[in-house]
């Protein structure tokens, strides 16, 4: 039997409805799951700010907007991990925020970029997703000025030690503005931030700073 003009193939509604979700955002709290969107106030307000953020090689400092736990912890893992990307928008506007705060310097807006991998089969880089919605936010230009020079092993299973050796090189960069702001969703042991700091100063940037949606210690 031919299906009507009018009939959806289950697996099309599917995916368009993945695709509505990822692009509109939730009905529900990342927190809590209460209906209203994407972090209602009362999980919001549970949220800090990390303090004493440990220097990082070659970069001059680092603003994070929350700790990664709780709401925050979990809009990282939907914008990273599962394809939404509306948790760019309460990720992005809590990261100007705390740039407000900090008095960023920096008038060009970069970010770490993701494995080309990764990347397609999430269907966006997500750091650039965090970057676009930042310096829109800011008024800043937004340039794609780091790439990957070569392969590295995964971090995840990797001391902190061991993840600066791996990341050592493992970026190099167009020619870069004297100030530089460097965007992520986290920062760890600060290797990946370091690295692309340090293929930034020797692309010519005076002054690096980061700028992520969270500090995980």
């Amino acid at each position: 039997m031919r299906a009507g003009a009018g009939f959806v193939a289950p697996t099309v509604y599917r995916a368009a409805m993945r695709l509505a979700s990822s692009l509109l955002g939730p009905l529900k709290c990342a927190g809590c799951g209460r209906r209203g969107g994407p972090l209602c106030p009362l999980c919001r307000s549970h949220l800090n700010a990390p303090e004493n953020l440990a220097g990082i090689p070659e970069v001059d400092r680092v603003i994070a907007a929350w700790e990664h736990h709780g709401a925050a912890r979990n809009l990282v893992l939907d914008l990273k991990l599962g394809g939404a990307r509306w948790a760019a928008d309460p990720l992005a506007e809590e990261m100007c925020a705390a740039a407000a705060r900090a008095g960023l310097r920096g008038r060009t807006v970069t970010w770490v970029p993701g494995r080309r991998g990764d990347a397609a089969q999430r269907g966006y880089d997500h750091a650039e997703l965090l970057a676009t919605r930042v310096a829109r936010r800011l008024g800043l230009r937004k340039i794609p000025l780091l790439r990957w020079a070569r392969p590295v092993s995964d971090q995840a299973s990797l001391a902190a030690r061991e993840r600066f050796a791996n990341l050592t090189g493992a970026f190099s960069a167009r020619p870069s503005p004297p100030d530089v702001v460097l965007v992520d969703d986290v920062v760890t042991t600060g290797a990946t931030a370091s690295a692309c700091g340090s293929a930034l100063r020797a692309a010519g940037a005076a002054r690096v700073e980061v700028l992520v949606a969270c500090r995980r210690s």
